[in-house]
C-alpha cells in the first residue's frame, strides 16, 4: 500500500481516546506539532480537527510540499468533504486519494463530488457510491494520483485478501 514504507506513523487527534494506549507503534499527538515541518519519510493521519485546521496553512503545506518533497502521506479524515475554510480547497485539490463511506444525512456531497469528477455522469456516480457502500463499512476509493491510470480511479476492495472492484462510469 505505500512505497517505501513510512518510517514513521504520526496520529494528530482532536479527541483523545482510550484505544491510542493500545498502539505502541504511532505516535499521538494532540493538534498539529511543529516537528511535522521537519518529518520525512512519515504517514500522518489527522483525526476530527477539520474545524480547527480549515483555515491553517499547516496542513495544506503538508498536503503540497511536505507530500511532494518530503514523502509525507497524509490521511485527513473528515466527516464533510467540503466544509468551509480558507485552506479546505486548496487541501482538496492537493488529495491524491480519497475513501467515501455512507453518510445517510447529506447525499448530495457525492452528488457534488461527482460534477466536478466526471461532468454530465452524475447519476452514475451516486449508483456507484451506492453500490460501494452499500456492505457493512464498504467503502468507495477514489484515486487521483497523476499516475493512476483512468480506468482505476474508482475502487473498492483495495486491501490485501479483499476482493477488488473496479468502477466505471456509464
Amino acid at each position: 500500500m505505500f512505497e517505501p514504507m513510512p518510517e514513521l506513523v504520526i496520529y494528530c487527534y482532536g479527541a483523545y481516546q482510550p484505544l491510542f494506549n493500545t498502539m505502541k507503534d504511532v505516535i499521538f499527538e494532540e493538534g498539529i506539532p511543529p516537528y511535522l515541518n521537519q518529518t520525512h519519510n512519515a504517514l500522518i493521519i489527522v483525526d476530527d480537527l477539520m474545524s480547527e485546521l480549515g483555515n491553517d496553512s499547516r496542513l495544506a503545506n503538508l498536503f503540497t510540499k511536505g507530500s511532494h518533497h518530503r514523502n509525507l502521506s497524509i490521511v485527513f479524515i473528515v466527516q464533510n468533504l467540503f466544509h468551509k475554510g480558507s485552506q479546505m480547497r486548496n487541501i482538496h485539490l492537493n488529495s491524491h486519494y480519497l475513501v467515501l463511506f455512507k453518510n445517510p444525512r447529506d447525499k448530495t456531497q457525492i452528488t457534488h463530488l461527482g460534477r466536478q469528477m466526471f461532468p454530465g455522469k452524475n447519476k452514475s456516480i451516486q449508483e456507484i457510491f451506492e453500490d460501494a457502500t452499500s456492505p457493512a463499512y464498504g467503502y468507495l476509493f477514489l484515486d487521483f494520483h497523476p499516475m493512476t491510470e483512468d480506468y482505476l480511479r474508482m475502487r473498492t476492495g483495495i486491501f490485501p485478501g479483499d476482493e477488488p472492484f473496479v468502477y466505471q462510469t456509464k
